[in-house]
């Protein structure tokens, strides 16, 4: 009796959230509404307005139809100042739904959705398809709204005038009556999940598929064409006008599956099951016809597409009733099972009908009474299984065991699962740290692991090397972008690999410049002859290319030697930078040199001498710095003391 006590106490509290879930902020009178019927759906706008006497007063609730229809509304607004409405049209599935409105200066503001269109494209993130509609002070205005079904659902609206402020509640309410359910059948479906990996219990998989099922039907149904799409699958506009029907294909057999299981009808009425499964096999075809002509997508099967809806609401609609006669004829008898399935599907079987009804007449479903009739449908089924599990442990006293193994079995995978987790985790920072041996210079790199920041430094002696294409603003205004980057990237790949083989440190690229440096952070005592060397082959590389490549670049080289301070900055992206005079005056070497040639500063040329052969320039005047002595780097010098030109 203690289970019968719960049941009814489910009843009521589902009854009661039912009820708060129904309470909507109250809407504005309806505006007055006159219709056209356009058969072909090619009137524009200014066809309708000049079609003004054939409009006729009429329900915005069609029906089962191809056709466009144009609906006239005329709102006013008996206010001292201009208001702001919301206009709902209180539809979800509407292929085409064109809004216009008078923009005041004689032409129309005009807003185009549908359920083709992803969510992004409503005019207002809202469940069902929503409009600003503003109207100025004391005067009216005549709106439009061309609407039309090429689906399986006709023309059905229910067009009301909300204040944005009262919408945003009732539609909160119902979203959060949406994600309360979510939350319990999550519960629910999670604790018989567990039953079943502990059980081995068929019945306990089948009630969560059963359940699953339900909750894809009430999203897709109700969520599914506002809340389910707005969260889950917002730019799948076909997937969502092909949910309802894909979901109606496993909510028709699961749970009819998991009746004839635990109440054994197959064995106890085999004629009306066989008829059943005739019935639920030929709606099943229904279903799956809907689907294909909807992913078609071809308005001119419309109406083909409409009647097949038609037929599967006559096959769908004995289903049920079938299901709960034969469940009934159990109960009477005194089957334990079966009277909770009677309690557990009498409201869902009552809202169903009255859904389905309302769709025939275009009426939009209810969602609050979907909800708390499936909630109760599967809070009973739930305590229903909880009684099969009483059952089952006091025939069988082993199913303890097979319990506690089930749960050592699961501690086994957790370890598992951690040590393969720690497994990693250690191969990700391992990718960290390669992945900052490529951003930093590796002693940087491996102090800022360590000590989580890296010191600055100060090196005596370094050389800084820059590299800059001449003319690049012309070229560049001439190339399309993507070749652009495509080129630089190209090349700059190419200094990479030279600064490696040489031993330079790349700093950074800055535009069409780069610029690298050796000597730091590690020091050597041939930083000079490994920036020249480095220059000397970024030279040549380019001299190459431009051979066979039809965009050809002049490089410009400048590199000169002495003090800088050298440190990482930055908080999130990391940057190793060098500063001081000597950056500065390595840029002036670059800027102040020569295409395809090395330009050196006097102390760069002293320290590589005995490696390159360098000319004398004389003094050249450089931006900021005066005249400095300038030196072109001819080339290395031979082991018999012939230069060889670079």
């Amino acid at each position: 009796m203690k289970l019968w006590r719960i049941v009814w106490l489910v009843w009521l509290l589902c009854t009661a959230a039912c009820a708060c879930a129904q309470e909507q902020a109250a809407t504005l009178p309806m505006p007055d509404i006159a219709l056209l019927e356009d058969p072909q759906g090619t009137l524009t706008v200014a066809d309708a307005v000049a079609a003004a006497s054939r409009f006729q007063p009429g329900s915005p609730n069609v029906g089962m139809t191809a056709s466009a229809h144009w609906m006239r509304f005329t709102v006013r607004n008996p206010a001292s100042a201009a208001v702001t409405w919301w206009f709902d049209t209180g539809n979800r599935t509407l292929q085409e739904v064109d809004f216009y409105q008078p923009d005041g200066r004689g032409g129309w503001l005009h807003w185009a959705t549908g359920s083709r269109f992803p969510f992004a494209q409503r005019p207002l993130p809202a469940d069902t398809f929503v409009f600003p509609l503003t109207v100025p002070a004391g005067a009216s205005a005549d709106v439009y709204l061309r609407v039309r079904s090429t689906g399986f659902l006709g023309v059905a609206l229910m067009p009301r005038l909300w204040r944005p402020s009262a919408y945003l509640e009732a539609a909160q309410a119902d979203r959060r009556a949406w994600l309360t359910y979510l939350g319990m059948t999550a519960s629910l479906g999670a604790f018989n999940l567990m039953l079943w990996v502990y059980l081995r219990e068929r019945n306990y998989l089948l009630y969560v598929l059963t359940l699953a099922s339900i909750v894809w039907a009430i999203s897709a149904t109700a969520g599914g064409f506002g809340s389910a799409y707005q969260l889950f699958w917002p730019n799948a506009p076909h997937f969502e006008q092909c949910s309802w029907m894909l979901s109606q294909i496993p909510v028709t057999w699961l749970p009819v599956i998991l009746a004839f299981n635990l109440v054994d009808v197959r064995a106890r009425a085999p004629r009306l099951s066989r008829v059943l499964w005739g019935v639920m096999t030929a709606l099943t075809g229904a279903m799956a016809a809907m689907v294909v002509l909807t992913v078609l997508d071809n308005p001119r099967l419309a109406p083909l597409l409409q009647g097949i809806y038609v037929m599967g609401w006559f096959l769908w609609l004995p289903v049920y009733p079938l299901v709960a006669f034969a469940v009934a004829r159990e109960a009477w008898r005194g089957d334990r099972m079966a009277r909770y399935y009677c309690i557990a599907y009498v409201p869902s079987i009552i809202v169903a009908a009255a859904i389905s009804t309302q769709a025939l007449r275009g009426l939009p479903p209810e969602l609050a009474n979907m909800l708390w009739a499936s909630a109760f449908e599967l809070l009973v089924m739930a305590l229903a299984l909880a009684d099969y599990l009483n059952h089952a442990h006091n025939e069988k006293i082993s199913a303890q065991e097979a319990l506690l193994d089930s749960t050592r079995r699961n501690e086994q995978d957790l370890e598992r699962k951690v040590l393969q987790r720690t497994l990693e985790l250690n191969a990700e920072q391992k990718r960290t740290k390669e992945l900052l041996y490529n951003i930093l210079p590796v002693e940087l790199a491996d102090e800022l692991s360590a000590t989580g920041c890296a010191q600055p430094a100060r090196h005596e002696s370094a050389t800084v090397l820059f590299t800059d294409f001449a003319g690049f603003t012309a070229v560049a205004s001439t190339m399309p972008a993507d070749r652009m980057v495509a080129e630089l990237n190209d090349i700059f790949a190419a200094f990479d690999d030279i600064t490696d083989e040489c031993g330079v440190e790349k700093i950074k690229t800055i535009g069409d410049a780069y610029m690298a440096a050796a000597g730091l952070p590690k020091p050597c005592r041939d930083h000079a002859q490994r920036c020249v060397r480095a220059g000397l082959k970024m030279i040549a590389y380019i001299e190459q290319r431009n051979r066979s490549h039809p965009f050809k670049w002049t490089l410009r080289v400048g590199i000169h030697s002495g003090p800088v301070v050298a440190g990482v900055v930055g908080k999130r992206k990391y940057a190793f930078d060098i500063w001081g005079d000597t950056v500065n005056i390595a840029s002036r070497m670059e800027s102040s040199g020569e295409g395809m040639k090395v330009n050196v500063s006097a102390y760069t040329s002293d320290l590589a001498s005995e490696e390159f052969d360098c000319e004398y320039r004389g003094k050249v005047a450089a931006k900021g710095k005066g005249e400095i002595d300038m030196y072109f780097v001819r080339g290395a010098r031979c082991t018999a003391g012939v230069t060889v030109d670079g």
